[in-house]
């Protein structure tokens, strides 16, 4: 039996000379015989740090409670008012996050690289087709935060990231960072190799491995930011079908977040274990990751969060197609309208609203880890609501949109103050539309933030008084579904989105103003690599 050894060098390559630790390149070997093997190491062929932690505070979903008001560290604010991250080893980081997904994108290429090896026979196909599935989505992952959006113009010339084909076998090797066109290029390649080989019968875990269904949703997405709206619908349908009655029982079931015997109660920590459950069928991947992701939009930022006035101008509490007068906060703070109950916790010192999504799992002395679910059935359903908006098909994107806010809406009427209000978990093309015409709902300004926001994308949108009106539709419940999870930075990216920061107003807590704004060609939409790899020679991202 041949037998092939891999050095475990790690990503750190990508910047070494900066670290004395990497004077000398590592002499641990890992000896790889079969396919087994192989998918052993492919275990590691996943990032275990996160971005969303970097892209939620870069986002419109972020407010600042007050300089007065306590927060952990600098990197919530410096991230917040798109500032240079100076923190080094935060596990919600520049650098973690660079390091990690480099490291998994170097596990996914000593995969590829035995299989060669080792003859490359049938045997191998479902590990090769998650080491490129891996490594496309790990290279994916690092271009949503390090580069700008995809845009079909600029895209040639706008700076990528290094895309890793091979694992690294030299000291200090100097990358060029390439094009975003370039990175997409390359992604498409993997996807376009690696999807038809996953088998869902290799793992013994599928939930933790780019199974069918997961591969699927992250081509999906993938496809729906290169604007390629066919094949992000075709992926997307590999995904729900396209029989809605299959679809709408492949969606979370929100209600079973009203029951305390399944999802535990409305106190931070307690229902997040349950929303990140692999048995559940709407979660396509779940990754356990070193994050503080909770803590830190829980306990560790007070000052920096999404807060009662954003949920309130924006989010969810403010006047919704599902709930026209802006309603479901006001009910005890109940939030009678959403199946899944927000948190609440607005005190002097604390101004937070959250969905419980993130739990807080102990290592030691240290709750310094999580578990994250990067694709769902209800993200992947929005994403096929999107690409139909895009292709016109209007009537069949409204019915995956109500799809969607039939399970996620509950339909209940409520009595505020001897009023009456009702909320809405469906809605007709033309609700939807004279819900965000200009003579109901204003497009946000800096000094009165709305949620129908002025957009800019790359791509065309029809001007047929329908287009428009449903992507607006489509954003507030996508940023309303992922809130926390970061998706809603690249909401802001690929529709040229101005961010607006907004600061409370320490004599009247009821109030903010703006102070910063992110425009909608600045180049800190991209965020900064970190400091080690500018010092190793990459080149940094304009500003």
């Amino acid at each position: 039996m041949k037998k092939i050894y891999f050095i475990l060098a790690t990503a750190s390559l990508l910047f070494s000379g900066c670290n004395k630790l990497l004077d000398e390149l590592p002499d641990n070997q890992v000896e790889i015989q079969t396919a087994e093997d192989v998918r052993k190491l492919l275990v590691n062929a996943y990032s275990i740090n996160n971005n969303a932690v970097l892209n939620e505070y870069s986002s419109d979903n972020i407010g600042d409670y007050g300089p007065s008001v306590y927060t952990w560290g600098l990197i919530s604010g410096q991230l917040a008012y798109w500032q240079p991250v100076q923190e080094y080893f935060d596990s919600d980081g520049l650098y973690y996050n660079w390091e990690s997904y480099y490291n998994a994108v170097n596990h996914a290429n000593k995969a590829l690289e035995a299989i060669q090896e080792l003859g490359g026979g049938s045997e191998f196909n479902a590990a090769k087709g998650e080491a490129l599935l891996a490594r496309a989505y790990a290279h994916f992952e690092l271009a949503n935060t390090f580069c700008l959006a995809y845009n079909p113009t600029t895209s040639s010339t706008d700076l990528g990231i290094p895309y890793m084909l091979h694992t690294e076998k030299e000291l200090s090797p100097k990358y060029p960072r390439g094009t975003v066109a370039q990175v997409y290029d390359l992604i498409d390649k993997d996807i376009q190799a690696g999807l038809p080989l996953i088998d869902d019968n290799y793992y013994e875990t599928p939930k933790y491995h780019f199974n069918k269904r997961a591969a699927n949703a992250f081509a999906a997405r993938f496809y729906l930011y290169y604007q390629q709206w066919q094949k992000a619908l075709n992926y997307a349908n590999e995904v729900l079908t396209t029989n809605n009655a299959t679809t709408l029982n492949l969606l979370r079931n929100w209600e079973d977040f009203r029951d305390t015997s399944k999802a535990g109660t409305v106190t931070q920590g307690s229902r997040a274990l349950y929303y990140t459950n692999e048995n559940i069928d709407a979660n396509l991947l779940v990754l356990p990751v070193y994050s503080q992701i909770a803590r830190k939009f829980y306990s560790r930022s007070y000052r920096y969060n999404h807060n009662t006035l954003i949920a309130g101008q924006e989010t969810v509490e403010a006047p919704n197609v599902w709930d026209p007068e802006g309603k479901s906060g006001d009910y005890g703070y109940g939030y009678a309208f959403y199946w899944f109950e927000p948190i609440r916790d607005r005190n002097a010192n604390t101004n937070i609203v959250l969905f419980d999504k993130f739990p807080t799992l102990r290592e030691g002395t240290s709750y310094n880890k999580s578990i994250m679910v990067p694709f769902t059935t209800d993200e992947t359903l929005l994403v096929r609501a999107e690409a139909k908006i895009h292709l016109k098909q209007y009537a069949s994107a409204v019915e995956d949109l109500n799809m969607w806010t039939s399970k996620f809406i509950q339909q209940t009427t409520i009595t505020v103050n001897g009023q009456a209000y009702s909320s809405r978990n469906t809605a007709t093309q033309q609700q939807i539309i004279d819900f965000y015409k200009d003579a109901n709902m204003r497009y946000s300004t800096a000094n009165a933030p709305t949620q129908k926001k002025t957009l800019h994308p790359s791509f065309a949108i029809e001007n047929d008084g329908i287009q428009e009106n449903l992507l607006h539709y489509l954003l507030q419940c996508r940023r309303v579904l992922t809130l926390g999870d970061g998706l809603r930075w690249q909401d802001v990216k690929r529709y040229g989105i101005e961010v607006v920061r907004y600061r409370c107003d320490l004599s009247d807590r009821d109030r903010n103003y703006p102070a910063a704004t992110l425009p909608v060609n600045d180049p800190r939409r991209a965020i900064q690599l970190p400091d080690v790899a500018i010092r190793s020679g990459m080149q940094p991202n304009p500003r």
